[in-house]
């Protein structure tokens, strides 16, 4: 099988741990060559939004796994028993936990270009550039199970979509970060009596073990971009053509 643009040009060799049959996107790019009818420039734009929006999350789940071994290098190399991060260390950690979460709203907001003219019906056609925005359309024009998805991660204050777009009140941890506080990671001790403190991260009341919070959320915003591919795919293949409205396109 010859391997599509995105795979030879975008994707690096063994990409997200080689955890996923079918990347993000792969078909959503060359289903756009295949039923779009629109002029070369806006053809160019779409093309251009989908590649940002993979190289993102390239550079999201490379965030992750960089703030993990940072922080197991100074778990590593302190002598405290309870330890707290300080100094370039905390800086090294809260810069790559921090990236992730940014990097991650970032290729949702890119990718919600597309999603805004491929979602099915009655989700309105035209060009959105903020992810928030999609969701809260996807909310107000009920879509029967993509509606049903959406809420039940707005109901999880700890799922990727809470995280980087929030639920209707309270502001998204992405939201905090860019606007309010730091990266909410802390030391707790998880298996008493050990005494022994591990990273975790606090929302709101929960405490999530650190490498558990990374995977849940990387992994999370992969398969919510493949879930809402999926349902703009199923709306682009079943339209005979498909043409934009160029007005709303630059």
């Amino acid at each position: 099988m010859i391997n599509s643009y995105l795979e030879i040009c975008i994707y690096p060799e063994n990409i997200f741990d080689n955890k996923y049959n079918k990347l993000p996107a792969v078909e959503l790019y060359d289903a756009i060559e295949d039923y779009f009818e629109v002029s070369d420039e806006v053809y160019s734009i779409i093309k251009s939004k989908i590649e940002q929006s993979c190289r993102k999350l390239c550079m999201m789940w490379h965030a992750g796994i960089e703030a993990l071994k940072a922080e197991g290098d100074f778990y590593c190399a302190t002598l405290k028993d309870s330890p707290a991060l300080f100094g370039t260390d905390a800086i090294k950690v809260h810069y790559h936990l921090e990236s992730m979460i940014l990097l991650a709203r970032s290729a949702m907001d890119i990718a919600s270009t597309i999603f805004g003219w491929t979602l099915p019906d009655p989700f309105p056609k035209r060009r959105y550039d903020s992810f928030n925005k999609i969701i809260k359309e996807i909310i107000k024009n009920p879509s029967g199970q993509l509606t049903e998805y959406i809420s039940s991660l707005r109901e999880e204050d700890s799922s990727w979509l809470s995280i980087i777009a929030g639920k209707e009140r309270g502001r998204s941890l992405r939201d905090k970060l860019a606007h309010q506080t730091e990266f909410p990671i802390e030391y707790e001790e998880l298996y008493p009596p050990s005494e022994k403190e591990y990273a975790v991260v606090r929302i709101n009341d929960k405490l999530i073990p650190l490498k558990e919070f990374v995977d849940n959320f990387c992994r999370g915003i992969i398969d919510g971009y493949l879930t809402i591919e999926g349902y703009c795919l199923e709306h682009i293949k079943n339209t005979v053509s498909y043409t934009i409205n160029e007005d709303e396109d630059t």
